[in-house]
């Protein structure tokens, strides 16, 4: 008589664990996906990898989207990209939106483009990253700072990942305004 008491105490335990246990995971699961015919739509996504050059780069969104008939382009919005540089540096960009090309690893960031690199920040209206030439190159309302260095604005700036060098341009007759600290 003790012993079928215990079992059905024992049984009625293991069924309200598991009975309980099934419906938190239910509560639990949920990836917000949203699709359409010609668009696919995620949240929080993240891609990771090597550039041609070597560098580890992590490419994150808060959204993201992409059509059905080319898959390999992706639009992102609120993007946060770091590349990890083989000198052991980072460089940061952030922006409001962009887009990721997944095969040739191409991006292209827009809209509040801020780049971080050391003592380094970088301001632009548009960023592209090539990655089969090692560049990014900033265009639009480009603004730069350095702590050590100076500041300077232009129209067009290309920093080569691989030579560490940045070159500034105007379109135009205009000129590059650079102000160095002593």
């Amino acid at each position: 008589l003790i012993q079928i008491t215990i079992f059905l105490i024992a049984l009625a335990l293991l069924y309200n664990t598991y009975r309980e246990k099934n419906k938190e995971s239910e509560t639990f699961i949920g990836i917000k996906t949203e699709t359409s015919s010609d668009t696919n739509s995620f949240t929080n996504i993240e891609y990771s990898g090597f550039d041609l050059a070597g560098n580890r780069y992590v490419l994150e969104a808060g959204q993201a989207d992409f059509k059905t008939e080319k898959p390999e382009l992706i639009n992102m919005k609120i993007v946060v990209a770091k590349f990890y540089l083989k000198d052991g540096t980072v460089l940061m960009v952030v922006s409001d939106s962009g887009l990721y090309n997944n095969l040739t690893l191409d991006m292209k960031f827009n809209k509040n483009v801020k780049v971080d690199y050391l003592t380094h920040v970088l301001l632009s209206d548009s960023l592209s990253y090539s990655n089969s030439n090692a560049k990014l190159i900033a265009t639009g309302n480009v603004r730069g700072e350095s702590i050590e260095k100076g500041e300077f604005s232009a129209d067009n700036v290309e920093y080569d990942l691989m030579d560490k060098t940045l070159n500034l341009s105007m379109f135009g007759n205009k000129q590059v305004k650079v102000k160095f600290k002593n």
